[in-house]
């Protein structure tokens, strides 16, 4: 009976992965920061194309995870998990939009749709060949300095 217990408890403390497109409201955010200090929603919505109520359940869920803060008509702010998170998404997706620009030669506008695309479907291990391809690219004399 001790055991079933055990079960259930490790059962309500395992987090489900992060979704595709909840990855995708992180670095929305993280690039608004950046861009304005703030992230509102009528911006997330228009970064991504996206319904404002749809952007509203997206942030209670990412709240729900402490990957976000919010208080009611105020600002979305990435907690230290959240910068942690979606810094590493906009790593994968920088660097898989390099790859395609540079090295495949596709235009910038198709590149950025397909990375965005690619970035949640490659396994891990794949986009790591990506990560450290780009970033050797980068840092080699003559390399591009910045990605963004």
């Amino acid at each position: 009976m001790a055991s079933e217990v055990d079960i259930n408890s490790r059962r309500d403390t395992e987090v489900e992965p992060l979704s595709a497109s909840l990855e995708d409201y992180l670095e929305a955010i993280l690039r608004l920061e950046r861009e304005s200090r703030v992230a509102r929603i009528s911006e997330i919505a228009g970064h991504l194309g996206v319904s404002r109520p749809s952007v509203t359940g997206a942030i209670k869920n990412l709240c729900g995870r402490h990957l976000v803060t919010h208080a009611r008509y105020g600002h979305v702010t990435l907690t230290e998990e959240g910068v942690r998170i979606a810094t590493e998404v906009e790593r994968r997706h920088l660097a898989i939009r390099e790859f395609l620009t540079c090295v495949l030669g596709i235009p910038g506008d198709r590149a950025e749709a397909t990375a965005c695309k690619m970035e949640h479907v490659l396994e891990p291990e794949v986009l790591a060949y990506f990560v450290a391809y780009t970033e050797k690219r980068t840092a080699a004399p003559g390399g591009r300095a910045g990605m963004s």
